[in-house]
């Protein structure tokens, strides 16, 4: 959790956070911070998001002083889809270097491959037809077009191009004593491989780390280019490919078994999975995640989607039960844009008889009945699916409601919300038995759902068991003193030249 005092942050920074807030809850990629709430009091302003536990990047080149070409391949592929993700929804983050990517988990922190997360989208833009010309960013990873005349979504590809350098040697490719230096350096391009350690790296690395630093924003690779380079391919990494010996097939097999049919029943998935899944089954679905999405966009295409099942060894069994693809992807697919995303994946795999428990749905009720009054309202309902539906008709908005609540008397109980949830499981054994009669489930049809999908979880009933989970979080944040004042000279970045 992030907490700021309200008394001494400006208008100015009080919009530019609403606006990082209203970004990051539009993004969905697993290795982009996931914000979850955005509260104020007369004091604070929270700001609750995915909790990372193995602190950030940069505190593992300072321990380790450079990494191997592995462990930063591995850093670099996600980074890199991360970027591209950001760039395809037409987001820039404009200010990327190792302080702004944590390590998901301390358990993961000392082993060749750990997941990282991007954060700090205060400086990001959304892209343009004109050319950007503010200048901001931090000095020993500013692209040199921002020095200069105008920019776009290739200053982040500089950035990547610089960490990338930082990550094989252990130090800055533009090094000065200020920032002018630094700056001179950078709009020249003046950098060297010519420090020891660089003998030891192969041209492939070099090659990537050039075309990421090149002069010329137009001939610079873009984020999806640069996934494709001959260095990922020589470094592939085994994280990111399925073995057939994993018994993924029980995974798989929940998503036959998946059929939302109703919206509300939807966004009660979404906020059980961000906040009960079991942390281990995440980490396998996060697995199988990255290992079907071939190209690293962050998203699974159909194509995608069937080589995925393929190497599983489970698409035959799939097609054998009466599935067809484009039935089970319709079914995932809940916002109907053509491909999975991280979180539709999740929801679709994620174990539900696991989550469905009575404490995590009372949990999910009690946070969904925003006035406490023991029932969810129409306007609660539109809350809880979304900003997109709320100029829905009022008769559509009375459908949803009329078949859940069953007494008729114009809000959905507890005992009609847990009776809405249990169908979860209940449908899924009405098909397993369906299935042993040789009938076919691929023609099940779902409608889409919206994006905010745990609008507002931090209420009185869960504050405080949020905000403990988040403490480790903010000893993390209290543990450096950000300067976030861009171009001041920061002592954190005084690295030693060779």
């Amino acid at each position: 959790m992030k907490t700021i005092k309200c008394k001494s942050t400006s208008k100015d920074v009080l919009i530019m956070i609403q606006k990082e807030i209203n970004i990051l809850k539009s993004l969905d990629h697993p290795n982009i911070i996931k914000v979850y709430e955005f509260f104020k009091t007369d004091k604070y302003i929270y700001i609750i998001n995915e909790l990372c536990t193995g602190g950030e990047l940069f505190d593992k080149i300072v321990e380790m002083k450079f990494l191997s070409e592995t462990v930063a391949c591995n850093i670099m592929r996600q980074l890199l889809s991360a970027v591209a993700y950001c760039h395809e929804k037409g987001v820039i983050h404009r200010d990327l270097k190792p302080e702004n990517i944590l390590i998901e988990s301390s358990e993961e922190k000392n082993k060749d491959f750990f997941r990282i997360k991007v954060i700090d989208f205060g400086t990001c833009e959304i892209l343009q037809k004109n050319q950007l010309t503010e200048q901001i960013g931090t000095s020993f990873y500013i692209a040199p077009e921002i020095l200069q005349n105008g920019y776009n979504e290739k200053c982040d590809l500089w950035s990547c191009g610089v960490i990338l350098y930082i990550l094989l040697c252990g130090s800055p490719p533009f090094y000065g004593k200020n920032e002018k230096e630094i700056f001179s350096k950078v709009i020249c391009g003046n950098y060297s491989f010519k420090q020891k350690i660089w003998t030891k790296i192969s041209k492939e690395a070099k090659s990537l780390v050039k075309k990421l630093l090149e002069l010329n924003p137009s001939k610079r690779l873009s984020a999806k280019e640069a996934l494709n380079h001959k260095w990922f391919k020589i470094n592939k990494n085994q994280n990111l490919i399925i073995n057939k010996n994993n018994n993924y097939s029980c995974f798989i097999q929940n998503i036959t078994e998946f059929c939302a049919e109703q919206k509300l029943q939807q966004a009660t998935l979404a906020f059980l999975v961000h906040n009960f899944a079991p942390k281990d089954e995440l980490n396998e679905l996060k697995e199988i995640f990255f290992a079907f999405d071939k190209n690293c966009d962050g998203k699974i295409s159909k194509q995608e989607f069937v080589t995925g099942l393929s190497n599983t060894n489970t698409l035959n069994t799939l097609l054998k039960q009466g599935n067809s693809i484009e039935g089970l992807i319709k079914n995932i697919d809940t916002d109907n844009n053509g491909y999975i995303s991280f979180e539709e994946f999740c929801i679709a795999l994620i174990n539900k008889e696991k989550i469905l428990t009575e404490k995590n749905l009372r949990m999910a009720f009690d946070v969904f009945d925003r006035d406490k009054s023991g029932g969810i309202s129409q306007n609660e309902l539109k809350y809880i699916l979304g900003e997109y539906n709320i100029n829905a008709k009022e008769h559509l908005w009375n459908k949803i409601i009329e078949q859940i609540d069953l007494n008729r008397d114009g809000q959905i109980s507890y005992e009609e919300f847990h009776k809405m949830m249990m169908e979860v499981i209940r449908s899924k054994n009405r098909r397993l038995s369906m299935q042993l009669r040789g009938r076919s489930n691929h023609d099940i049809n779902i409608s889409g759902i919206s994006r905010e999908l745990i609008e507002n979880q931090v209420k009185d009933s869960v504050k405080d068991s949020i905000i403990n989970i988040s403490k480790e979080n903010s000893e993390l944040q209290k543990k450096k003193k950000r300067n976030k004042s861009f171009f001041v000279f920061n002592k954190k970045n005084n690295f030693e030249s060779d």
